[in-house]
């Protein structure tokens, strides 16, 4: 049996704060909003071992029925709207509605963050991709042009994944291995060193650091 270390948060804002070393660090505050476990899940029954929260409350006539039967049927009386799963490599040792708070974090020193990076709209390939521009010098006319695409008699087709003008942004990232400087448990807040993805008030998913 293991014990959930995964758990969601809000991004808040990032400010600074002084180091152990003395050196000011910029670092990211999270907020641990009101979260609980609505679902465990089991490898003889689901295929794998791992445990669902249920997040980000909203009224019960926004909600489905199901929904609400599913949640009041295992003790949670909030109305969450969204469900996130984090996966385990043994069987988790938790109760059905047990609310989970920064405690989880306790005695871990870095983490691994997931969310959605800030959407751009449709952007050029210089500013989507980093390449290369052509000449500015008088009479060109491919200043940030993406260039040849290939499209002749061979291969007759653009290859898949070329890098071309698209929408930029709006996908899932992890970053990797960011300290933990300080953990606020009175406030629910947690301040990570370094940037996290998306934007002021997205939701990001908080793992141990597999790395650390």
């Amino acid at each position: 049996m293991t014990t959930p270390k995964g758990l969601v948060a809000k991004k808040i804002g990032m400010t600074r704060m002084v180091g152990k070393d003395g050196q000011m660090i910029a670092v990211t505050l999270l907020q641990v909003e009101n979260q609980k476990v609505t679902k465990v899940l089991t490898k003889e029954r689901d295929g794998y071992d791992a445990y669902q929260v249920g997040y980000k409350e909203t009224k019960e006539k926004n909600l489905g029925k199901p929904d609400v039967a599913r949640m009041r049927k295992v003790n949670v009386n909030e109305n969450f709207t969204c469900f996130k799963e984090f996966r385990t490599e043994a069987p988790v040792a938790i109760e059905l509605g047990t609310q989970l708070t920064t405690d989880l974090l306790n005695g871990v020193t870095a983490v691994d963050v997931t969310g959605l990076t800030k959407g751009r709209g449709f952007s050029g390939s210089v500013k989507r991709w980093d390449t290369a521009v052509g000449r500015w010098s008088h009479g060109s006319r491919f200043h940030r042009s993406p260039g040849s695409l290939g499209t002749r008699t061979t291969p007759g087709r653009v290859f898949m994944g070329k890098k071309i003008p698209g929408v930029y942004g709006t996908e899932q990232v992890t970053i990797q291995n960011l300290n933990v400087v300080d953990v606020d448990a009175e406030n629910s807040l947690i301040a990570l060193s370094g940037a996290v993805p998306g934007h002021r008030n997205g939701y990001l998913f908080i793992k141990p650091s597999i790395k650390a």
